[in-house]
């Protein structure tokens, strides 16, 4: 992900910022703005304009809505979901601090709120800005914050032990099904990389979820089956302040997540990594702080 990025062609592509400022007790406020159409509460974004640049666009549309001139932005991640009228919509997120500027009504917008984080998720009207505040949160008070949704692969039926090419098997009809499923789920967090084993089933797994974020699927030899453990745990700290969704296998998850319940680490669920589930870890300077398990999508066979 780059600042000079443009849009792929598909759906619709829109940018934003979560603007935050100090309190006079030294502590985030961040700014959400209401709009009398809508009649909402929600963070400043707004479509590309041609040839347009995502961070543009989200500068751009910070300033036309409340006034205010961002500076030093972090990218935060995308995120997606259907608009009211059934199509898929698209939104990059940076957090951005204050550099000047003050608020006059428009017609788009008519009131803003510096609020606290807490404050915040209670008064934004939908989920996917409350996420994008959570992730800000995290940025702001710590840099290196960073988040893994670590997927095992969907079903792929059984293995085969004689054709020698276990990496090419497919995902079967179940399969298909969860990753449906988990486009849907993880689509409404916000996300800057995605990775994957290189073996079909784990690239069938999350290839329709990067394809609908225009966000690359990088192969990564970590995440291959049979990978030694620490090369995972290198890959997770080389993504220290990214949100990233990494597809493997149930040896590599296992491994890990059974270093980490071993290791005391804080971990909110079963220790089990089921086809098709999520492990949702949070870093801090590239260690894995606490992780909570997500379970395989309930889909019919």
């Amino acid at each position: 992900m780059t600042d000079q990025e443009v849009p792929p062609p598909e759906s619709i592509w829109a940018a934003g910022c979560v603007v935050a400022r100090r309190s006079k007790k030294d502590k985030p406020r961040y700014l959400i703005v209401h709009r009398p159409h809508y009649d909402d509460w929600t963070l400043p974004k707004g479509k590309l304009d041609k040839a347009e640049t995502f961070l543009e666009a989200a500068l751009r549309e910070v300033e036309e809505e409340t006034g205010i001139v961002g500076k030093r932005p972090r990218f935060i991640g995308s995120i997606g979901y259907l608009t009211q009228a059934g199509n898929p919509k698209v939104v990059r997120w940076w957090l951005v601090r204050v550099r000047s500027g003050s608020f006059s009504p428009n017609n788009e917008v008519d009131k803003i709120k510096w609020v606290s984080h807490r404050k915040g998720l209670e008064k934004l009207t939908f989920r996917n800005d409350r996420e994008v505040l959570d992730r800000a949160n995290d940025m702001y008070h710590e840099r290196s914050a960073g988040m893994i949704y670590l997927v095992r692969h969907a079903s792929a039926g059984k293995r085969s032990a004689d054709n020698g090419q276990d990496w090419l098997r497919s995902l079967d009809s179940r399969g298909k099904k969860q990753t449906k499923a988990i486009r849907s789920l993880l689509m409404a967090h916000p996300i800057s990389r995605i990775g994957s084993s290189n073996y079909d089933r784990c690239v069938a797994t999350v290839s329709p979820f990067a394809q609908r974020l225009g966000v690359p699927v990088e192969l990564e030899n970590a995440l291959v089956e049979g990978a030694h453990p620490h090369r995972i745990v290198s890959l997770i700290a080389d993504l220290q302040s990214e949100s990233a969704v990494l597809c493997s296998h149930g040896d590599v998850i296992g491994d890990l997540i059974g270093h980490l319940f071993a290791e005391g680490v804080p971990m909110q669920g079963p220790q089990e990594w089921k086809k098709g589930s999520i492990w949702e870890l949070r870093t801090i300077r590239g260690r894995v702080v606490s992780g909570r398990y997500v379970p395989p999508p309930s889909v019919r066979s």
